[in-house]
């Protein structure tokens, strides 16, 4: 029986379906709201769960944020409530469109090579 080479039809299939999963699996953070002014290196996060336990339950972190801009360490905090929820409901479906389009793109491949001579 000899091998033969994965289409690029596979590989986008495989590709496609690996990325589906990343985004409906693993767990993300959200950037908090007020503190300072927004960069990547100051911006503080807060991390969700994963989005597909997260669509069941009610994911809502507590973080201690200041209350004015440009804070420093003697000003007020407040515990602020961030809601996962709705961005694990987005992630979940956007990466379960993907893992079906993935799957679709097999079956599809399947069949194109099944009516081909070999």
């Amino acid at each position: 029986m000899t091998r033969t080479r994965p289409s690029r039809r596979q590989w986008w299939a495989v590709s496609v379906l690996a990325l589906g999963l990343w985004i409906a699996l693993v767990p993300f953070s959200r950037p908090l709201p007020g503190g300072e002014p927004f960069s990547f290196d100051a911006t503080p996060e807060i991390g969700c769960g994963m989005p597909l336990v997260d669509i069941f339950g009610n994911d809502q972190p507590v973080a201690q944020v200041y209350t004015v801009p440009l804070p420093s360490e003697s000003d007020p905090m407040e515990g602020r409530l961030m809601d996962c929820t709705g961005r694990a409901r987005f992630r979940v479906t956007l990466g379960s469109l993907l893992v079906a389009a993935s799957i679709a793109m097999a079956v599809r491949g399947r069949r194109l090579d099944i009516g081909q001579p070999r």
